[in-house]
């Protein structure tokens, strides 16, 4: 740091101790930036996955308190919501709501939720974050007990 002391004051730093400081700067925000983004990324992903789990349940309580069918499609990044008006779900069935997933990906498949709120098949299949994922709905949405130990 430079002092002098005539007439002139100047105090300051050079900029060769600028550069420096910008330079350790530089470095420690390549180190911790890339690592709190994926840190936030596994974040908003686990959140996903839970609200995805959290929907499967929130459907059958919904179909057991109206006593009314429900069919979820899944596939790709996009689940579906339709209420199934008669006893043919292909064709008398009424759009609820669509939903975009960001890190789950799902093979195509359709849940059914009869008017109990018991779903079948009980199995989804599709990825997490690049892994396959495989939910089981027997024990989360069915409540049936698995023999798994």
């Amino acid at each position: 740091m430079l002092v002098r002391n005539s007439q002139n004051l100047v105090q300051g730093f050079t900029l060769i101790e600028l550069m420096v400081v910008m330079a350790i700067a530089a470095v420690l925000i390549t180190m911790v930036g890339p690592l709190a983004i994926n840190t936030l990324e596994k974040a908003q992903a686990k959140q996903e996955m839970l609200t995805m789990k959290n929907w499967f349940r929130k459907i059958s309580y919904r179909a057991f308190s109206t006593g009314q069918a429900y069919q979820l499609r899944l596939s790709g990044k996009t689940v579906e919501l339709f209420r199934v008006t008669e006893n043919k779900p292909s064709k008398n069935s009424t759009f609820i709501l669509s939903k975009k997933l960001e890190s789950l990906f799902f093979q195509p498949q359709t849940l059914y939720y009869n008017a109990k709120g018991l779903v079948s098949p009980t199995i989804v299949i599709g990825t997490y974050r690049n892994t396959p994922l495989i939910v089981d709905l027997k024990n989360w949405v069915n409540g049936e007990e698995t023999n798994e130990k």
